[in-house]
């Protein structure tokens, strides 16, 4: 009975330690840092003026196929669309055919399939 008693009383004393220690651990004994405060920006007087943007900047017609009815188109102004995009074609600021753009598509350069009109070097599409 004596060697339980100190068994017990050993044991009365690991078990709190070793869930104090368990508890500080786990972090428990510290409070997760608190982020630091973000500065509020300044408000400016100054006023930013943007120029109006133009209407989308055409592409420009390097080359006409009449035998297989394709046109090489010039992207090198704006964004080239993806393969299968219809464009209207302009001259001098009138519709004169449409066309939709194929394989193969090189750096600024895209085939167009001829679709509508007679269209020359020159002309425009959008």
């Amino acid at each position: 009975m004596k060697h339980f008693r100190a068994c017990s009383r050993s044991a009365g004393l690991i078990v709190p330690a070793c869930l104090a220690l368990c508890w500080y651990a786990a972090g428990c004994a510290n409070p997760p840092p608190q982020p630091a405060p973000v500065a509020q920006a300044k408000p400016t007087t100054s006023v930013r003026i943007v120029p109006a943007q133009p209407e989308e900047v055409p592409a420009t017609i390097r080359k006409v196929d009449d035998t297989y009815h394709f046109v090489v188109i010039d992207f090198s102004s704006r964004a080239m669309p993806p393969v299968g995009t219809h464009l209207i074609v302009y001259r001098d600021g009138k519709p004169v055919g449409e066309v939709r753009i194929t394989e193969p598509s090189r750096a600024q350069f895209a085939t167009a399939d001829i679709l509508t009109g007679d269209l020359q070097v020159g002309d425009e599409a959008r």
